[in-house]
């Protein structure tokens, strides 16, 4: 969350971020106010995951001006969110995806 909310601040208006779950409204909500985020938009939504094909938690998926996905992948790490930065910048979906072109 500190990476996120480096970003939020510090891209605008390049990146707006707006944070997705499904759930229990309560659990979300009580993770709102703990980590002091009510400030960014929060989405409780099981079909927005499933439209983005996202099996596993933290994911972001980068969306560019058009409205495409520019990049997408899991996010445990500080160095995972910069790396879809990196994947948007080179047009690729992924590092990985970058990687294999490179190689081949």
């Amino acid at each position: 969350m500190p990476t996120v909310e480096r970003v939020a601040r510090t891209e605008v208006p390049r990146v707006r971020v707006v944070l997705a779950s499904d759930g229990a409204p309560e659990e979300h909500l009580a993770f709102v106010s703990d980590k002091r985020i009510a400030h960014l938009p929060y989405v409780l939504s099981a079909p927005l995951g499933m439209a983005y094909g996202v099996a596993k938690l933290p994911y972001a998926v980068l969306i560019d001006e058009e409205g495409r996905v520019a990049a997408q992948g899991l996010v445990n790490t500080r160095e995972h969110l910069e790396s879809l930065f990196e994947a948007q910048r080179h047009g690729v979906a992924s590092i990985q995806e970058y990687l294999e072109k490179r190689s081949q």
